[in-house]
């Protein structure tokens, strides 16, 4: 992507939510920051070199005009939506390119940040000044294509780009906490579908309730300790978190191996992230030190360290 010819360009960082997941769907607080290492970008080009309007994406093999996608394709409906609510027309020449160092289906926010991306650069294309919640309420419709029945908590953490305790249909709350923890993001190597997982427990929601309600308990502990920065109690809360996410059923026997030799290897605090069962995983060290040996330790088990 040439970002010298570019004035429409935008990016948008991942996410990781380190308490709630699941829980948040049912209205139960949870505890979301974003990974501004980790990004999608996005970039509306016009020119006369470009013969009709395409949309770019050289890392999936994409590039096709909007209306040769099915119609619910993300991008395409994103666009659809974007000239709709808006009353702008893209242009006759020219090209959306996205490109994204998030690896997909893993639980860190890709298709959030992608769609927040795009509506960061279709407004600088026209002048369009939306403020945080409207770009998270945008991206939350193209959520809904993705996830089935989203909880919100990836386009908001997301588009406003802040720690966030997050309750659904409630106003965002930021989370400022007195120190920057040192966690580690790790990759299990095995993608799984959010919407599976997600229905998944909503069919079984009797069983899970109390289960789902303790995790909501979790959260409201765990930003208590993050504004004073308890990094012990972060941890065992973390673990906590991840011993009621196995009993949702959405973890695996490979996750539970990682975060096992993550906690082996000195993590105060382990837990998977996203919708499970693979994906990814986060971890908490007490220092940078700490998790260098942890991610060493992940990596010769054969985990993938993503940040």
């Amino acid at each position: 992507m040439d970002k010298n010819r570019l004035t429409q360009f935008a990016s948008a960082p991942a996410k990781t939510i380190l308490f709630g997941e699941h829980a948040v769907v049912y209205g139960q607080p949870g505890i979301a920051i974003p990974l501004p290492a980790l990004r999608a970008f996005a970039a509306l080009i016009d020119g006369p070199e470009n013969p009709g309007f395409r949309i770019v994406s050289r890392s999936i093999g994409l590039d096709s005009p909007p209306d040769a996608l099915p119609e619910t394709h993300p991008q395409r409906k994103l666009l659809e939506l974007l000239c709709l609510r808006f009353g702008k027309s893209l242009p006759r020449n020219g090209r959306l390119e996205i490109e994204s160092s998030i690896p997909v289906a893993a639980g860190l926010g890709s298709g959030a940040a992608v769609s927040v991306a795009i509506i960061r650069a279709f407004a600088r294309r026209f002048g369009l000044s939306p403020d945080e919640a409207e770009v998270s309420a945008i991206a939350f419709e193209i959520e809904k294509i993705y996830h089935g029945a989203p909880s919100g908590i990836d386009n908001t953490v997301i588009a406003y780009e802040q720690s966030i305790f997050f309750t659904r249909g409630q106003p965002v709350r930021p989370i400022r906490s007195n120190g920057q923890l040192p966690i580690l993001i790790a990759d299990t190597g095995i993608k799984a579908s959010t919407i599976d997982i997600v229905t998944g427990v909503r069919r079984d929601y009797p069983r899970n309730k109390p289960i789902i309600d303790a995790i909501g308990s979790i959260s409201k502990r765990a930003a208590a300790a993050l504004h004073k920065n308890r990094i012990d109690e972060i941890g065992a809360l973390m673990n906590e978190n991840q011993r009621l996410l196995q009993e949702l059923n959405v973890s695996c026997a490979e996750l539970d191996r990682f975060l096992a030799i993550a906690r082996g290897a000195g993590a105060i605090g382990a837990k998977l992230t996203g919708a499970g069962r693979g994906g990814n995983f986060v971890v908490l060290a007490r220092n940078d030190t700490e998790k260098k040996t942890i991610a060493e330790e992940l990596t010769r088990a054969g985990a993938i360290i993503r940040l």
